[in-house]
């Protein structure tokens, strides 16, 4: 779904980098978007290409860093400089990490990455990307009539854009558009033939659009804001307690911050625990814990899983066997090996 939005734009008539060369190929790529170091793990780099195509402030950027090769890509600095990305995969697997949560990138998947959040990822021999480059300043402004302040707060948005989402289905006319203006030359960069008049209107219209895609975000991708700006009453305990299970049970295996399940249901991270210790009696972290507890006895349980315990509990989001095996003894009363060995 992802790569057909994109079939249309002639990307290979604005390519900038087209080398077999990874030394080349960083440095150029690295002019564009971060410097990065790169470790090839398996295969030969071919070639890599970057393709470039402006649209006012924002860029649709086709990009492969090493066609061949399985490659490890970690940022010079680990964070994006003043610039949102919308990472938008159109063939082959990747995967990134963010301050210890993993995100497997596919075409059946978006994400977005926030500038100063640390990550490195991990790319298959055939991996291609289309990325949307969107300014900090743009979510600035966008933040800024949303909410009248003066001032906007460093936003950080969820990285990751399920399509089946009302999220991302907000997006996609959004990027249709942005499609349009590239594919169809309005920038002002390819419009010296026009008059003064029709290149003031166009600016203002690739304007709109960048602040189109920016509210668009603001309003429907979960950020660490999201509570700020939502002038209406907050859901019902019971509705925002079923959200952030329902959220926590789907990325059971990932590193979880309570800061970013409050943010997934527009609450903030204090009113959150309170709903969890009002309806629950315990901390949200606290009930997470218990449900990757029984997502391990499950698998332990089932006679066809050979996996080591260590693996599956890891799996499951556990990183400290030790703390692991005290929950789970305190949890089952009996230790995870009694429990495979039933």
């Amino acid at each position: 779904m992802i790569a057909s939005l994109f079939e249309r734009l002639p990307f290979e008539q604005h390519r900038i980098v087209n080398t077999a060369d990874p030394d080349e190929a960083r440095h150029q790529i690295g002019q564009i978007l971060n410097s990065y170091r790169l470790q090839i793990v398996h295969g030969r780099i071919l070639h890599s290409r970057l393709d470039l195509l402006p649209c006012g402030r924002l860029s649709l950027i086709k990009l492969r860093h090493g066609y061949g090769a399985d490659l490890h890509i970690d940022p010079d600095c680990q964070t994006l400089d003043g610039y949102y990305l919308l990472v938008l995969p159109t063939q082959g697997r990747a995967v990134f990490h963010f301050d210890g949560q993993r995100i497997d990138a596919s075409p059946n998947k978006a994400f977005i990455i926030s500038p100063d959040r640390r990550f490195y990822f991990n790319v298959s021999h055939d991996y291609e990307q289309v990325l949307l480059r969107l300014d900090r300043t743009a979510i600035t402004e966008a933040w800024q009539r949303l909410t009248t302040e003066e001032q906007a707060p460093d936003i950080c948005f969820d990285p990751v854009i399920p399509l089946h989402t009302a999220g991302w289905q907000a997006l996609v006319p959004m990027l249709q558009w942005v499609v349009r203006c590239a594919g169809s030359g309005q920038n002002l960069g390819q419009d010296r033939g026009l008059g003064q008049e029709q290149n003031i209107a166009r600016a203002a219209l690739l304007a709109q659009t960048e602040m189109l895609v920016a509210t668009t975000l603001l309003l429907h991708q979960p950020h660490s804001m999201a509570a700020q700006l939502w002038p209406a009453p907050p859901p019902s305990a019971s509705r925002s307690i079923s959200r952030a299970q329902a959220y926590m049970l789907e990325h059971l295996g990932e590193r979880l911050p309570v800061s970013m399940i409050a943010s997934h249901c527009g609450l903030s991270t204090r009113r959150l625990q309170a709903l969890f210790q009002d309806e629950c009696g315990q901390s949200p972290l606290q009930w997470l814990r218990m449900q990757r507890l029984h997502a391990v006895r499950r698998a332990l349980l089932q006679t066809d899983n050979e996996n080591k315990i260590s693996e599956i509990a890891m799996r499951f989001g556990f990183t400290h066997l030790g703390d692991f095996s005290r929950a789970y003894r305190q949890a089952f009363g009996e230790t995870p090996q009694q429990t495979r060995h039933r």
